[in-house]
């Protein structure tokens, strides 16, 4: 005796199949920004530590006078501040140590502290700004995919990632 076969047989099977690059497309997107937003923050928050120690380093009421051993200690602080975040890769025996000198000799990042402004144009004499481009291109958590006839999916996403903040003197 034979079995007799329902229509329906196998739909489950065709769905899932065409669901599953869906949904695998949304949980990469949803990996990817969330990665960016958070190197985005941890880019802003070592700016704000590299500023607020500013406080502590230096007593200059202008831009002028601040030494440059306080300009280099501040430098140092945004690396300090990136090397306790999660961009830098651990391992469950990777110091502090280690996490910094990896953020020191694999982020080629330009830190700028002057007199200048966040957003607006011109520089005042009473303010130290710190501004930190981070190259989020070499450092990406997930690759770009590239998917034919599509293009890059991982287009949308910024190269650098920049953190800015001003302390007033």
């Amino acid at each position: 005796m034979r079995a007799h076969r329902h229509p329906q047989q196998g739909a489950a099977a065709l769905e899932f199949a065409f669901t599953l690059p869906v949904l695998v497309l949304i949980f990469y997107g949803l990996t990817t920004f969330g990665a960016a937003f958070y190197t985005q923050l941890a880019v802003s928050r070592a700016a704000e530590d590299a500023v607020r120690s500013a406080a502590y380093l230096t007593t200059a009421k202008t831009y002028a006078t601040v030494s440059d051993s306080v300009k280099s200690s501040i430098k140092d602080e945004v690396i300090n501040s990136l090397a306790t975040s999660a961009i830098a890769p651990s391992s469950s025996n990777s110091s502090y140590t280690v996490r910094r000198t990896w953020m020191v000799n694999h982020v080629r990042a330009q830190i700028v502290v002057d007199n200048g402004s966040c957003g607006a144009v011109g520089n005042a004499s009473d303010v130290l700004r710190v501004k930190f481009s981070y190259p989020y291109s070499s450092t990406r958590l997930l690759p770009p995919i590239n998917l034919p006839g599509v293009g890059n999916l991982g287009a949308w996403m910024p190269d650098t990632l920049v953190g800015c903040a001003i302390a007033k003197l």
